[in-house]
């Protein structure tokens, strides 16, 4: 489960610590310390994962992390100076290696290196259930030599309320926007990674949560749990987790006992629209689902049970087909092999009867006699041998090594088909029965929710029986409004008129701009032609080479009258649109881009609420009116009925004509 866990701090000398010595620990690297000629190992049992970020400005040695902390650590004279600022970060174990490298690089880049900030990054994944990143970041403004003044405009970005070293602004609410940005970028690459785990920055006292946050570990104490070894913090966790399981239990409880009411409530209301036959369909349905009140969904789950339970039935009876026809085949193979089998014995004992005759006179014909009886052994053989080979095909597949095998095989998958397809069929007749009591209940309620809906509508009193159910939650959506005032066809009618034509004027009014805005645009670029046209002219004309050149080139002299045409075109038309001048085409287009910046933007909102509430209403009025055109067209054909049934009867009365 991905969590959040976002904390800040200060590298500071005043608290004894050092920007190489912090670096060496994060990265896993051996950093000599200039300042106190020390060498920084720590080494690790997993390599972290390292980069270092530097904004566009920074020098080339800034990306060596030795040199990087080392400068820092000359640049700042001080005993209690301030030396980097950290980030540790929680990295959601929902997102692999890569995916975590990506999210954390993407977010101190455009968070801090873009500031200005070189960011020097370190995954940690010693623990696969503790992935987290530590991101130590420098202090001052940078420049082509290296590090120049402090710069306190970043101190607003952080804050930590139980830390009081300058760099932070004191109060929590400052720290929000990287704790916030850094949620985003979280859910965002969660969503990216189609996980449908999300983080929030919020403490659990702002989202509305009675449990209690557990605390940060720490690798300190996160080593003595691995290990065995209880810690302060780890114990601090286990009394909030017990706290918290308990709440959990007494939040179930109540969403348990608010679901009973709200159902209960339901149930009241789903009865008091629906008949005794009605209420009496929906509680055999609520019987079947084991439940005291039952909705929509609840019998639409169970309907696609049942489904599932009958398209089960039909591989297994085909299954159970198949196998059948196997075992006939193969007994039948077996009736086969013992016909030709008793064949061939006989043909046998016909061959050892011929060999025993003694009559010299039929020696011959004995001979021919034996070779027939040979010839069809042959061939009974042959036919045996093709059926012996048949049955071993099925001896794997229906499990038998031998013909006695095989028949008591056969009398058990007998007795099992029987057992389970009368299973099935008595399944089946289960499944028919609630499908319909389902359908009944699903009617039940459905005609309910119609009379319950239809109740607030004056329109509906008598045709609400003919409204769908569709329409009904289509009006279901309004009936807090219409509670408040009776809704008629009258007064939705006047509704939508009124709403027509306060967007016809809305719509007035933007195309009246649009065209206005075209025509300053069509006069600009008229001027624009003008001024060019002009521009070439005055060249032409104050050119002495260019005046000699009409005079003897007709191309150039054409190309001039050409251009003093075109001129003259652009001035009739604009004086035709009423152009009075730069200025006052400026004061003009000033006007258009005001309108178009502050009253536009609101027309065109106020256009769309208005088609919504059109369409809206539309809604409202046409489900309404279809139920009501219903209600007429079944009231007539009841009274076709009638006047067809009145006829009969009238001639019946007559009886037959009597002929005089």
């Amino acid at each position: 489960m991905a969590i959040y866990h976002l904390s800040m701090q200060i590298i500071s000398r005043s608290k004894g610590q050092s920007a190489v010595a912090a670096a060496a620990y994060r990265s896993g690297e051996k950093l000599h310390d200039e300042r106190t000629d020390e060498q920084k190992f720590y080494g690790r049992n997993v390599q972290p994962e390292t980069m270092i970020l530097t904004p566009t400005n920074a020098p080339e040695w800034m990306k060596d992390r030795n040199r990087l902390w080392n400068e820092v650590e000359k640049v700042e004279k001080r005993k209690d100076s301030q030396l980097a600022r950290e980030l540790n970060i929680a990295l959601p174990i929902e997102l692999n290696h890569d995916q975590q490298k990506e999210l954390i690089q993407s977010f101190a880049q455009n968070e801090f290196v873009q500031k200005g900030m070189v960011a020097d990054i370190a995954i940690h994944r010693d623990d696969t259930n503790n992935p987290h990143a530590h991101i130590m970041l420098t202090m001052r403004n940078l420049d082509e030599n290296g590090f120049g003044k402090k710069n306190r405009d970043w101190n607003a970005d952080f804050a930590n309320a139980k830390e009081n070293n300058r760099g932070y602004v004191k109060n929590s609410e400052g720290c929000l926007s990287i704790r916030e940005q850094w949620a985003n970028y979280a859910n965002k690459a969660l969503e990216q990674a189609k996980s449908k785990e999300r983080i929030t920055h919020l403490s659990h006292e702002n989202r509305g949560l009675e449990v209690l946050p557990t605390i940060h570990l720490g690798h300190v104490a996160h080593d003595m749990e691995k290990k065995g070894k209880k810690s302060k913090r780890g114990e601090i966790n286990r009394e909030r987790q017990e706290y918290n399981q308990a709440v959990i239990d007494l939040q179930a409880y109540r969403r348990q006992k608010e679901a009973h009411v709200k159902k209960m409530k339901e149930k009241e209301k789903q009865f008091s629209f629906s008949t005794d036959i009605e209420k009496t369909y929906i509680q055999k349905a609520a019987s079947i689902l084991n439940q005291k009140v039952i909705s929509l969904d609840d019998i639409s789950k169970r309907q696609e049970e049942l489904r599932k339970m009958s398209d089960r039935h039909d591989p297994i009876e085909r299954h159970f087909h198949v196998q059948q026809q196997q075992y006939l085949n193969v007994s039948n193979y077996y009736d086969r092999v013992r016909d030709l089998s008793r064949e061939i014995k006989q043909n046998e004992e016909k061959v050892e009867e011929l060999k025993g005759s003694l009559n010299p006179f039929k020696l011959k014909e004995n001979n021919m006699m034996k070779r027939r009886h040979l010839d069809k052994i042959s061939d009974l053989e042959s036919n045996k041998l093709s059926y012996e080979n048949n049955i071993k095909t099925y001896k794997e597949s229906l499990r038998f090594s031998n013909e006695e095998e095989f028949y008591e095989r056969y009398k058990e998958f007998s007795e099992q088909k029987e057992n389970r397809l009368y299973q099935i069929k008595y399944e089946k007749q289960q499944i028919q029965v609630e499908t319909k009591v389902l359908l009944q209940a699903e009617e039940a309620i459905k005609t309910a929710k119609i009379r319950e809906v239809s109740s607030h509508y004056p329109d509906l009193k008598t045709a609400g029986k003919y409204l769908s159910y569709e329409n009904a939650l289509k009006l279901e959506k309004h009936i807090d409004m219409a509670k408040k005032t009776p809704v008629t066809l009258e007064v939705i009618e006047k509704a939508i008129k009124n709403q027509q034509d306060d967007l016809y004027e809305l719509k007035k009014d933007l195309k009246i701009f649009q065209t206005e805005k075209d025509h300053l645009n069509n006069i600009q670029s008229q001027v624009t032609s003008l001024e060019k046209a002009e521009k070439e002219l005055d060249t032409l004309s104050n050119s002495p080479s260019e005046a000699a050149k009409r005079l003897v080139s007709k191309k150039a002299r054409q190309h001039y009258e050409e251009l003093q045409h075109e001129a003259n075109h652009y001035r009739d038309n604009l004086k035709e649109k009423g152009y009075k001048g730069p200025d006052d085409l400026n004061k003009r287009q000033a006007e258009i881009r005001g309108l178009e910046q502050n009253v536009i933007p609101t027309i065109e909102k106020d256009v769309k609420v208005k088609e919504h509430v059109i369409e809206t209403v539309s809604g409202i009025f046409d489900a309404i009116t279809q139920a009501v055109h219903t209600e007429e067209q079944a009231q007539q054909r009841h009274q076709l009925r009638r006047m067809r049934s009145s006829n009969i009867n009238r001639s019946k009365n007559q009886g037959p004509e009597i002929e005089r």
